[in-house]
């Protein structure tokens, strides 16, 4: 008794074989349909601007440049040790340069020195002209 594939495999051959496969030999290739070229619309010469013809408008607004506050010398110097020190070792190690380890370890003291400072001047409780309290847990 046939089971369910070969009865498929019997029909897709009986298929196959009722196929017409051989092309005519007057067949050419059909040349392809090219779109209408676009036609620009006549202007009647009165409606036509020249750009020259513009007004010379400022299209942008004028914006004045943001003044940043200047900061006090300590927390200049508080920032270049936080974040310039360890930018440094890590530039060094990455060209090859391996610094003893007292100098590491006087740079990381430094590093943890300006971000102590930075992080006392923070508010305790946000900014002083703010009426936000923040979170109270």
């Amino acid at each position: 008794m046939p089971d369910d594939a070969d009865r498929m495999r019997t029909r897709f051959d009986e298929i196959v074989e009722g196929l017409e496969l051989e092309l005519p030999d007057d067949l050419t290739p059909a040349e392809p349909v090219r779109p209408p070229e676009p036609r620009r619309a006549e202007v009647p010469p009165e409606l036509e601007v020249e750009f020259d013809d513009l007004p010379d408008e400022q299209f942008y607004r004028d914006v004045e440049p943001l003044h940043l506050p200047k900061m006090a010398w300590p927390t200049t110097l508080a920032w270049v040790a936080a974040v310039g020190v360890p930018a440094l070792l890590v530039v060094c190690t990455m060209i090859g340069v391996f610094l003893p380890r007292g100098v590491v370890l006087g740079a990381g003291f430094i590093a943890v020195a300006g971000a102590t400072y930075l992080f006392s001047r923070l508010p305790a409780r946000g900014r002083p002209d703010s009426p936000d309290d923040g979170a109270v847990l």
